[in-house]
Formats: C-alpha cells, sequence, structure tokens
C-alpha cells in the first residue's frame, strides 16, 4: 500500500483542495441514471494462462466467464488486473485488492481447505466452483484413448513430480516416472519413454498439448480433480447469492462447457 504523504507535499496541494472544497459546495450533485446497475468490477491474475492473460488479445477463459455472468446480472463490466506477488502470492493479492475494496469479486480462486481458512480469515466467501479442472489420463498422439485397463497395464506412467498425480500413481503402486514440469513430461510420452500421462489439464490446452489423446473418463478420485470460484467480501452476500445463481443458469445452458472447449480444456467427465 502506498505510504501516507509527507506534511510539507500535503501543504503543497492545501488551496488547491480549499478550492475544491468550496467548489463542492457550490456545484449541482449529478444524480446516478435511476435504474442503471452499477459495474461489477472484478480482479483477475494478470498473467495466469489459460485462464486470464493481459497480454493477450483475448485475455483468456476467466474474461469470458466474468463477461458471461456479468450479462447475466444485466451489469457492464471493469476488469482489474492483478500482478500477484512472488512473495505472498495469491493472499497477498486478495488483500491488496478484494479486501481492500478495488474490486467487488476476484476469480480463480481454487477450492480446498486450506484456501477456504485463508478466505474466511481474511472475511471472503467463495462461490460454487464455475470450472472444474484436475489431470487427465492422456496417450500420445495417434494412440487410442486410455482408459483404466491400460492404465492398470502400462509400462510406465508419467507425472510432474510431488504433484498430486505423481503421489496417485504412488498411491496406486503403479509404475510412475516423475518429470520435473508438464512440457519435459509431454514431451516424454510423445518420443516413447513412457505409455501414459497424467497431465495438468490447463497444461493441455497450450500447442504441445493439444494433440495429446485423453481418456473418455476422468480418474474417479477426490486428489485429482479442483474447481475454480469466485470470491467476495462476506459483506456482499447478496453479491455472491446473485453470482452463485447465474453460475448455476450459466451451467444449466451449458455454457462454462462452450468457453472450455474453444480454449481447448478437456472435460472432466467422471464415471
Amino acid at each position: 500500500m502506498n505510504s501516507s504523504p509527507s506534511f510539507l507535499r500535503l501543504s503543497r496541494f492545501t488551496p488547491l483542495l480549499l478550492g475544491l472544497a468550496l467548489l463542492a459546495t457550490t456545484a449541482p450533485t449529478v444524480a446516478a441514471e435511476p435504474g442503471r446497475p452499477g459495474a461489477l468490477k472484478v480482479c483477475l491474475d494478470a498473467d495466469d494462462a489459460p485462464f486470464s492473460l493481459e497480454a493477450s488479445p483475448d485475455n483468456g477463459i476467466d474474461v469470458e466467464v466474468a463477461q458471461a455472468l456479468a450479462g447475466q446480472l444485466g451489469r457492464p463490466l471493469k476488469i482489474h488486473w492483478v500482478r500477484v506477488p512472488n512473495r505472498g502470492g495469491l493472499g497477498k493479492a486478495l488483500r491488496q485488492t478484494l479486501v481492500a475494496g478495488l474490486c467487488d469479486a476476484y476469480f480463480g480462486i481454487p477450492q480446498g481447505p486450506e484456501m477456504t481458512a485463508d478466505l474466511t480469515e481474511r472475511k471472503l466467501i467463495a462461490s460454487s466452483a464455475y470450472l472444474q479442472l484436475g489431470y487427465v489420463l492422456v496417450a500420445a498422439p495417434g494412440k487410442a484413448p486410455p482408459t483404466a485397463a491400460s492404465l492398470r497395464s502400462a509400462r510406465k506412467v508419467g507425472a510432474v513430480t510431488s504433484t498430486p498425480a505423481d503421489l496417485y500413481l504412488h498411491r496406486m503402486k503403479l509404475p510412475r516416472s516423475p518429470y520435473p514440469a508438464s512440457e519435459a513430461l509431454m514431451a516424454a510420452l510423445k518420443a516413447g519413454e513412457i505409455d501414459l500421462a497424467l497431465v495438468w489439464s490447463p497444461a493441455l490446452t497450450a500447442d504441445s498439448g493439444r494433440s495429446l489423446v485423453p481418456a473418455a473418463k476422468a480418474l474417479d478420485d477426490d486428489d485429482l480433480h479442483t474447481g475454480l470460484t469466485i470470491a467476495v467480501r462476506t459483506a456482499d452476500a447478496a453479491l455472491l447469492k446473485d453470482l452463485s445463481a447465474a453460475i448455476d443458469r450459466l451451467r444449466t445452458e451449458g455454457g462454462f462447457e462452450a468457453i472450455a472447449q474453444r480454449a481447448g480444456l478437456p472435460s472432466l467427465a467422471r464415471p
């Protein structure tokens, strides 16, 4: 947060401030246009492809979601791009933006007990999930879609090390091969080093992931799934109610599925 101006800086503008105060007492008050709702101010991560990216022409999935929800609410949309700090991460970004009143809603909040505790500590509450994410079982280009049977019979299954996917393979006693990052994992699959891979679904929207063949059904394991939600201030419970109703309508109409498909985000339909 910016520090308070010094007395010397403030004194330079004292005549101007007095003049503005006098003008405020004599100028007519302009009333807000009756019946017209104010803008829905949303905070989005400025660098979180494929969900939100300030530098991209289409800006990402969450921009489409925000536009659709604002349309459902009949409100214009105003985006506040957020640079999430390396130190403090999402928690600090929430405190500096949503808690501070710079926006009405913060998109892209992952579900989970730790996140719920962080939100509660900051007097924030979250909506239901508008997008489902997780780890997708994939095969190399040209191969048949993998199944639970092909997973059990695989010679090697790759995952990014120390992720829920890697821990799942270890827990299920499957022949795992850990890789340092998604790019290396997908390259190994295409090179035939491994038979199958468990890949974080957003990674499949990149050029290197689009040619991979996903399973028709997601693995039925809670540790491999999460959802993205919208956080608002606890005092704005009425807004959360409206957003939740809009999320339900868009989900019923297939709006979120259409947005995900346009971005190349794979479906995570569970058995």
